[in-house]
C-alpha cells in the first residue's frame, strides 16, 4: 500500500474489512484461510492483536490504513469503509 500511495494518483481496495467489522451487528463469519479449516478471520485477528508477543496486529494495521485514507485517494470497497 505504501508503495501504491506513492506511485499512484488513487488507489481501490477490494475486498479488505476495516478495524470495527468484526465487532459490528451482522458481520459475516468467513474462514482466515478459504483453503484451510479453522478459525474463522475475526477469531485469528483478535488472537494476533492480543497476543503478549509477536504475531500481525491486523487491526492496528486497518487503523493505519484508515487514517492514511483521509490524505490519499484510497477507497475500500467490498465492504465499504466509511473513513471519518
Amino acid at each position: 500500500l505504501i508503495l501504491a500511495m506513492d506511485a499512484c494518483y488513487g488507489i481501490h481496495v477490494y475486498g479488505m474489512i476495516n478495524d470495527t467489522y468484526c465487532k459490528s451487528e451482522g458481520f459475516r463469519k468467513v474462514p482466515y484461510h478459504y483453503y484451510e479449516p479453522g478459525r474463522d478471520e475475526c477469531e485469528e485477528y483478535f488472537l494476533h492483536e492480543n497476543a503478549p508477543y509477536g504475531g500481525h496486529r491486523f487491526i492496528t494495521e486497518k487503523k493505519v490504513f484508515a487514517k492514511w485514507a483521509k490524505k490519499h485517494t484510497i477507497i475500500f470497497t467490498h465492504p465499504n469503509w466509511t473513513v471519518s
